[in-house]
């Protein structure tokens, strides 16, 4: 009887095959999708959505985590971006799994 790995054909180390899936991501890709379906590419590509309201209250969409909660500073992780509220008295008034909204004297937000 012959050894089986002896049939087949031998792979070579780097014949790895690359995915070359599209993605939503991608440019192209959005803007043809958004188009066609009538959603912001935003929406589809899950990229944050951050609204200010004056210095007191900061709103995020399409968020992943909190990385750090002090009355000082909220660090927030997103698919692209970390951000940073930084300010005194800080408070997150509410977080859902799509949505979140800080509030306090908020003095910057930086993104890393």
């Amino acid at each position: 009887m012959r050894n089986k790995s002896l049939l087949r054909p031998a792979k070579h180390k780097h014949s790895k095959k690359l995915d070359a899936s599209p993605s939503f991501n991608e440019p192209v890709i959005a803007n043809a999708l958004s188009t066609k379906l009538r959603i912001s590419e935003d929406i589809l590509a899950q990229a944050p959505i951050v609204m200010g309201y004056g210095t007191h209250r900061f709103c995020v969409e399409n968020y992943r985590n909190i990385i750090e909660y002090t009355q000082d500073l909220i660090r927030i992780q997103t698919k692209t971006v970390r951000i940073h509220i930084i300010g005194k008295n800080l408070v997150i008034a509410y977080f859902r799994d799509d949505g979140m909204c800080v509030i306090g004297d908020i003095s910057s937000v930086e993104y890393h």
